[in-house]
């Protein structure tokens, strides 16, 4: 027989969660929920107005406009009807929220990528480029969005949360930033921007389905939902999560290992400027060459430096992060030192 609240196999109840306690309450909660996944007219206008302002804030590099796009877009209610969904054992609701969920994606990319070919061609500016790289912060803060986003909607004064919570994880830029860059045929950047907002997807539903599992909706009727059961049906959420995680801390690693290196690279070769009092560095550029490290500088200064110069400098550079010496290549810019005679 499944264990009910009042018997010694039931799950406790979670310290300061007074809301929602009755079944009227919590079928509001779902009732809610179920809305915000409903594939309608409002969902769809709102995305579309969304994802313009999305386009038009990415374009001209400005945070403010993509602000307020995150403030008007909604696709965080088909990732919430999919939390409720599994942990409540809805299937009905689980395919629509699924459904929604695509649907309004697709909605975004084809806007972005409509919105890419009519735009003059630009300069991907940092709002874009930012949104092409997702790192293990952003899986953290999804997953945490995604729980207090559960808890908001079922603690009703708490319900202002969620305009932050849009805010912190919104769906609607990474997906635009993918469409415009899918406009340029730049396909590695837009895998980037689907890879961002994939994560968001995948930690916001889980966050979401463990907030209000640990809230109670674990099924039509009190107890039927256990932590086996739950976890069968959460298996490729919590796979998936896991599998970002790994490979996001990997990248992460790497990441500080490589901008490590380049600060050493970068300091190593402003030390060797030092004998050149007037030499600057201005520019620095890494790239690979023959499976070698290939680091190029551009240093201003009024001498010229030699190749006997710049193989001193290259002595002195810290190996790569894969442990292959580091080839310097110099471009000297001269400039005339002018100065007011006696």
């Amino acid at each position: 027989m499944a264990p009910t609240e009042s018997s010694p196999g039931a799950f406790p109840p979670v310290s300061g969660a007074a809301e929602p306690r009755s079944p009227d309450q919590k079928g509001a909660t779902r009732t809610v929920i179920a809305e915000g996944a409903l594939l309608d007219r409002p969902f769809l206008l709102s995305n579309l107005a969304a994802t313009v302002i999305a386009c038009a804030g990415l374009l001209s590099d400005s945070a403010a406009t993509i602000i307020g796009a995150m403030l008007v877009a909604t696709l965080m209610g088909p990732i919430m009807g999919i939390g409720l969904a599994l942990v409540d054992f809805d299937n009905r609701l689980l395919l629509r929220a699924l459904w929604t969920l695509v649907a309004g994606s697709l909605l975004v990319v084809g806007v972005g990528v409509l919105f890419g070919l009519a735009a003059p061609l630009v300069v991907p500016g940092s709002e874009m480029l930012s949104r092409t790289s997702p790192h293990l912060a952003d899986l953290i803060v999804a997953l945490a969005s995604g729980a207090i986003s559960a808890y908001a909607t079922t603690t009703p004064r708490l319900s202002a949360a969620l305009i932050g919570v849009s805010i912190a994880v919104a769906l609607v830029p990474p997906l635009a930033t993918a469409g415009l860059f899918l406009s340029r045929a730049d396909f590695e950047l837009a895998g980037g921007a689907f890879m961002l907002a994939f994560v968001n997807v995948v930690a916001i539903q889980v966050g979401t389905s463990a907030t209000l599992w640990l809230r109670g909706f674990r099924g039509p009727r009190r107890g039927v939902a256990g932590v086996e059961r739950v976890l069968g049906r959460e298996a490729v959420s919590l796979v998936l999560i896991l599998a970002l995680a790994v490979t996001l801390g990997i990248h992460g690693v790497r990441l500080v290992r490589q901008r490590h290196f380049e600060a050493s690279v970068e300091d190593a070769v402003t030390s060797s400027l030092l004998a050149w009092p007037e030499a600057r560095l201005t520019e620095m550029l890494f790239t690979s060459e023959g499976g070698r490290t290939l680091a190029t500088v551009v240093v201003r200064s009024s001498e010229r430096l030699t190749p006997k110069d710049v193989a001193a400098m290259e002595e002195r550079l810290p190996k790569a992060p894969d442990g292959s010496p580091v080839r310097l290549k110099l471009r000297h810019i001269e400039v005339e030192v002018v100065s007011r005679g006696d």
